[in-house]
């Protein structure tokens, strides 16, 4: 019986600690397209780095490019699709053009 508890011990340690790498390895993942991320970049480009985004949404009325920005210019449709790549207490989101181009990012911190 004490065995079987010590075996079950190691395997839950093994699995928490492969998830928990893989969601730092991600996280570090995102950090980065996030921050090589270039005005005009492709979205493909983003989503050949990270994947399917964790959320799709409509953009908002500004857009932001190095965090919270004084008087950010207004989004006069230029961005159409806000996606967002989710961790624990950030996230980080990407603003698309209709033509799939990069046009604003932002790191949410705390949420």
């Amino acid at each position: 019986m004490k065995r079987a508890a010590r075996v079950l011990a190691v395997v839950t340690l093994i699995v928490g600690a492969t998830f928990g790498a893989r969601y730092l390895i991600r996280e570090a993942q995102a950090e980065s397209a996030y921050t090589t991320a270039q005005r005009n970049q492709s979205e493909e480009i983003i989503l050949a780095k990270l994947g399917k985004p964790d959320e799709t949404l409509l953009c908002g009325e500004s857009l932001w490019w190095n965090g919270d920005q004084v008087n950010p210019p207004q989004n006069n449709g230029e961005c159409k699709k806000w996606v967002r790549y989710n961790f624990f207490l950030h996230a980080f989101a990407f603003g698309y053009s209709s033509s799939g181009l990069l046009v604003s990012r932002y790191e949410y911190s705390s949420e």
